[in-house]
């Protein structure tokens, strides 16, 4: 929360409620190893997000959360 502040992280814009199943399946991915996404073959996937702009991040989430819900990952 640092780096972006908390400002940045808590408000309206930066909040979508989620089913509890699409969460548990983001939080999986999210603490998994995605070669394919990160390019890496030790970083999880937070890891790697970890080094983003706060922009970047934020759109991947908007891609995993559309791409979960899919059942595309």
């Amino acid at each position: 929360m640092k780096r972006f502040g908390a400002q940045a992280l808590h408000n309206t814009e930066n909040i979508i409620p989620l089913d509890k199943g699409i969460h548990t399946r983001l939080s999986s991915l999210y603490s998994s190893i995605q070669r394919d996404i990160t390019g890496s073959a030790t970083l999880t996937v937070r890891k790697w997000l970890s080094t983003q702009s706060y922009e970047a991040q934020r759109e991947f989430g908007l891609i995993a959360i559309d791409k979960v819900t899919k059942g595309f990952w």
